[in-house]
C-alpha cells in the first residue's frame, strides 16, 4: 500500500505542468566578462525547463518551495548517466498508435542531441570550474541535491507513467465490469444457501480484497498522471478526493483486521464439519460486507465518472503535448545557436584566462624583480650615504677654493680700479679725451661737410635736371629745324634739277647760237662777233663767280650742320642724319645752274639759318663751360673732405688702439668672472644633484614628510639661486653684444669708419655676484 513511487519535483509548485517559460525566446548573444555566472544560470534555467518538459508528468500532495531567483552555481542542469535515459520504455507506451510512435522517434532523436549538448556543455564547465574554484563546494552541494532529485525522476521513469491513457482507462473499465459481474454472482449465492457460502466467502473475500489493492493501486497511479496534466486550480479538489481515498483505506483496514479477527477465532475452535447450518453472526457480517462493498461500488462508479472527464482531460492534454514537442524541437534549434555562441563565449574566456595567467607569470616576475630591486636599493642607499659623506667633505673643499677665488677676484677688481685710477691720471689718457673731443668736432664737421655736399648735389641735381630740359627743347628745335633744311634741300634737288633741265637747254641753244654765229659770222663783221663773245664771257665769269660763292656757302653750311649733327649726337644720343654729297653737288649745280635772284635769295636765307645755329652753338658752350667750372668746384671739394676723412682715420687708428687695450684688460676681467660664475653653477647643480639623490633615497626608504619637503624646500632655493646666476651671466655677455651692434651699425650705414663706443663697466653689475657668498648657497 504505501510502497507508491514518490511524486515528482517540480519548479511550479505542487500540481503544476512543467511548460517551458522561454518556449519563444529570442537568441541574443550577451559578452560580459570573466565572471560568466549570471549567463551559465540562464543556460542552467533553460536546460531545467527542457529536462521537465521531458519527464513524465506528475502530481504531488506536498507544498514544494519555488526555485530561488538568485545566481545559480556552475553545474550540470540534468543528470548525464546512462541509466537516466537507457531504462525500458514502458509497457502503456506500446499500446499507442503510429503517433507515439513517431514521438518515440522524436524523443530519441531529441534525446542524442541533447546528450550531444550536454557533453559540449560539461567541458565548456570543466575549463571553467578549473578556475572557479570558490565556487566548486557549492557546486557539489547543489549537485547532491540534484542527485537526489534525478533519482526520484528515474524512479518515476522506471515506473513507467507515460502511456496511452485511453487504452489504460478501456483496461480499468473492463477489470470494473467483471468486478461487477462478480459481485451480482456473490449475491446471487448468498441469497440461494448459507451453507456452501460460507467456504466460498470466505475465498471470495481474499480474491477481493487482492483486486482491491490493485484497484487501489492503479488508482492512484492513474491520479498521480491525471493530476500531473490537471491545471494548479483543480488542486483542491484532488485533495479533498486523496483525503477520500485515505479514509476510505483505513475502513478497508478495519474490515481487514475484522477478518483476521473472525480468522484467530476460527482457528482456535475444532472445525464441526458435519454441521452445515450458517450463524446468524456470519449472515450478519455477510450483510454488512455486502452493503459496505456496494457503497464502495457506488463511490467508485462515481470515481470512474471523475476519471472519464479526467480522461477526456487528459487526451485534451495529450493534443498540448504534441504542440509542445515541436515547440521543444524549435527550442532545442535555439539552444544549438545558443550552444555555439556559448562555444565562441568560451573560448574568449579561455583566452582571457590564459591572458591572466601570463598576467600573474608576469607580476610573479616583476615581484621577484622589485624584491631584487629593492635588495639592490638598499645597498644602493647605503653606497650612496657613503657617497654623500665623500661628497660633503668635497664641498667643504669646493667651498673653500671658491672662497680663496673670490677672494683673488677682489683683490684683481681691486688692482684694476686702481690701474683706470693711473690711465685716467696718465697725460696719453688726457690727450686721448682731448683726441676724442676733437674727433667728435671733425664728425660734427665732416656731418656739416656731408649736409653742405648733399645740398651741392641737390642744387647740381636741379640745375641739370633744368639744363636737360632746356637742352631737350633745343634739341627738339634743332630738330626741326634740320628736318626743315633737309626739306629745303630736297627742294633745292627739285631745283637742281629744273635747272640742269634748263642747262641742256641753255646747251642746245648755245649749239643753236653757234650755228647762229657761224652764220652771222658770214652775215656780220668780226668786230660785232667779237663784241658779243666779250659780253658773254663777262656775263659766264660773273655766273661763275656767283656759283663758287654759292659753293662755299653751302660748305660752310654742311659743316655747321655737321657740327650741329656732332653735339645733338653728343648731347643727346640722337643721330642726326647728314647731308650727303649728292645734295652738295645738287646744290653746287643748283647754284652754279639757277637763277641770281633765286640764289640770293636762297643764301640770305643760309645766312639767317647760319647766324641762328652759331648763336645757338654758343649758349650752349657757355652753358657747358658753367658746368664744368662747377664740376671742378665740387672735385676739389670732394678731394678737401677725403684728405678731412684719412685724417680723421688716423686718429681713430689710435683710438682703436687704445680701446683695444682697455677691451683686452676687460676681456681677461670677464674671463675671471665667467670661472668663477662656472664655478658657482657647477657647486650648484652638484648640490641639486645631490638633493634629487637624497628625495629619491628618503622617498623609497619611506622616511617622515618633514625631512621630505625640507629637502625639497632647499632644491627649490639652490634652483633659484642657479637661476639668478645665469640672469648675472647673461647680464656680463650682453653689454658686449650690444656693444658689438652699435659698433658695427653706423660704419656699415654709412660707408665711414665711425669711433667705437666705449664699453660699459661691469663692475656694478658684478658686485652683487661677488656678495652671494653671505646668503649661504649651501642648504
Amino acid at each position: 500500500m504505501d510502497n507508491a513511487p514518490a511524486p515528482a519535483p517540480s519548479l511550479r509548485g505542487p500540481f503544476s505542468i512543467s511548460a517551458p517559460s522561454s518556449a519563444r525566446r529570442t537568441l541574443t548573444r550577451q559578452h560580459r566578462s570573466v565572471d560568466v555566472v549570471g549567463g551559465m544560470h540562464d543556460l542552467e534555467l533553460g536546460y531545467n525547463n527542457d529536462h521537465l518538459i521531458n519527464e513524465p508528468l506528475s502530481v504531488t500532495t506536498q507544498f514544494q518551495p519555488y526555485p530561488s531567483a538568485g545566481r545559480g552555481p556552475l553545474s550540470n542542469p540534468a543528470s548525464t548517466s546512462p541509466g537516466f535515459w537507457n531504462n525500458g520504455i514502458p509497457s502503456a507506451m506500446m499500446y499507442g498508435d503510429g503517433m507515439d510512435r513517431d514521438g518515440l522517434l522524436d524523443y530519441n532523436h531529441l534525446r542524442i542531441e541533447y546528450e550531444t549538448a550536454i557533453d559540449k556543455l560539461n567541458q565548456a564547465m570543466n575549463s571553467i570550474k578549473t578556475f572557479w574554484s570558490p565556487e566548486l563546494k557549492k557546486e557539489r552541494q547543489l549537485r547532491r541535491e540534484e542527485a537526489s532529485k534525478i533519482a526520484k525522476l528515474e524512479q518515476l521513469l522506471q515506473s513507467g507513467h507515460i502511456g496511452n491513457s485511453s487504452g489504460e482507462n478501456a483496461q480499468l473499465r473492463m477489470e470494473i465490469a467483471s468486478r461487477d459481474e462478480r459481485i451480482r454472482q456473490l449475491t446471487s449465492i448468498l441469497d440461494d444457501g448459507p451453507s456452501s457460502a460460507n467456504n466460498f466467502s470466505e475465498v471470495r473475500v481474499r480474491e477481493l480484497e487482492d483486486n482491491i489493492l490493485q484497484l487501489q493501486s492503479l488508482l492512484r497511479a492513474k491520479e498521480h498522471q491525471n493530476l500531473g496534466q490537471i491545471d494548479p486550480s483543480g488542486r483542491f479538489a484532488l485533495e479533498n478526493a486523496l483525503r477520500r481515498i485515505d479514509e476510505k483505506q483505513n475502513r478497508i483496514n478495519e474490515v481487514e483486521q475484522e477478518l483476521t479477527r473472525l480468522r484467530s477465532q476460527r482457528s482456535g475452535q475444532p472445525r464441526d464439519f458435519t454441521d452445515k447450518s450458517i450463524s446468524n453472526h456470519d449472515v450478519v457480517t455477510l450483510r454488512m460486507k455486502l452493503e459496505r462493498s456496494e457503497l464502495e461500488l457506488c463511490e467508485r462508479k462515481t470515481e470512474l465518472s471523475t476519471s472519464q472527464s479526467r480522461m477526456r482531460v487528459a487526451e485534451e492534454q495529450s493534443v498540448e503535448m504534441r504542440s509542445h514537442l515541436q515547440l521543444l524541437k524549435e527550442q532545442l534549434t535555439n539552444r544549438e545557436q545558443q550552444c555555439a555562441l556559448l562555444q565562441g563565449d568560451v573560448e574568449a574566456l579561455r583566452q582571457k584566462l590564459e591572458l591572466k595567467n601570463e598576467q600573474m607569470t608576469q607580476r610573479e616576475a616583476r615581484i621577484d624583480k622589485l624584491e631584487k630591486d629593492l635588495v639592490n636599493s638598499k645597498n644602493d642607499t647605503q653606497d650612496k650615504t657613503e657617497q654623500m659623506r665623500q661628497s660633503d667633505l668635497k664641498m667643504s673643499q669646493l667651498v673653500g677654493r671658491v672662497e680663496a677665488l673670490e677672494a683673488n677676484l677682489r683683490e684683481k677688481e681691486q688692482e684694476l680700479d686702481k690701474a683706470k685710477i693711473r690711465l685716467l691720471s696718465h697725460p696719453d689718457v688726457i690727450r686721448e679725451k682731448d683726441m676724442k673731443e676733437k674727433i667728435e668736432q671733425g664728425e660734427r664737421e665732416k656731418q656739416k661737410l656731408q649736409e653742405h655736399i648733399d645740398q651741392l648735389r641737390r642744387c647740381s641735381e636741379k640745375d641739370r635736371l633744368e639744363q636737360q630740359d632746356t637742352y631737350q627743347k633745343e634739341l627738339r628745335q634743332l630738330q626741326g629745324n634740320v628736318d626743315n633744311l633737309q626739306k629745303e634741300l630736297q627742294d633745292r634737288d627739285v631745283l637742281l634739277e629744273s635747272q640742269n633741265e634748263k642747262i641742256g637747254d641753255l646747251a642746245r641753244e648755245l649749239g643753236a647760237a653757234h650755228k647762229k654765229l657761224q652764220d652771222a659770222m658770214v652775215d656780220k663783221g668780226a668786230d660785232e662777233l667779237r663784241q658779243d663773245v666779250e659780253s658773254a664771257r663777262g656775263e659766264v665769269e660773273k655766273l661763275l663767280k656767283m656759283v663758287k660763292l654759292l659753293e662755299k656757302d653751302n660748305n660752310q653750311l654742311t659743316t655747321q650742320c655737321k657740327q650741329l649733327q656732332g653735339a645733338v649726337e653728343n648731347r643727346s644720343g640722337s643721330e642726326c642724319g647728314t647731308l650727303p654729297k649728292n645734295d652738295r653737288s645738287m646744290l653746287s649745280n643748283v647754284s652754279a645752274n639757277g637763277p641770281q635772284s633765286a640764289l640770293r635769295k636762297r643764301v640770305e636765307e643760309l645766312e639767317e639759318a647760319l647766324r641762328e645755329s652759331v648763336s645757338i652753338t654758343a649758349e650752349r658752350e657757355v652753358h657747358l663751360s658753367q658746368q664744368k667750372h662747377l664740376l671742378h668746384q665740387v672735385n676739389t671739394q670732394l678731394s678737401e673732405a677725403r684728405r678731412e676723412i684719412s685724417e680723421l682715420k688716423k686718429t681713430t687708428g689710435n683710438a682703436n688702439e687704445r680701446e683695444q687695450l682697455l677691451r683686452s684688460m676687460e676681456g681677461e676681467r670677464r674671463q675671471h668672472l665667467e670661472q668663477l660664475l662656472a664655478m658657482k653653477q657647477e657647486a650648484i647643480l652638484a648640490a641639486i644633484g645631490e638633493k634629487d639623490a637624497h628625495l629619491a633615497l628618503l622617498e623609497k626608504a619611506r622616511a617622515p614628510r618633514d625631512e621630505i619637503e625640507t629637502i625639497r624646500r632647499q632644491k627649490e632655493a639652490l634652483m633659484r639661486k642657479l637661476k639668478q646666476e645665469n640672469e648675472r651671466r647673461a647680464l656680463v655677455v650682453r653689454p658686449e653684444s650690444a656693444a658689438g651692434i652699435a659698433s658695427v651699425g653706423p660704419g656699415a650705414l654709412t660707408g665711414i669708419p665711425t669711433l667705437p663706443q666705449p664699453v660699459p663697466r661691469q663692475g656694478d653689475l658684478m658686485t652683487a655676484s661677488l656678495d652671494d657668498d653671505g646668503e649661504g648657497i649651501w642648504a
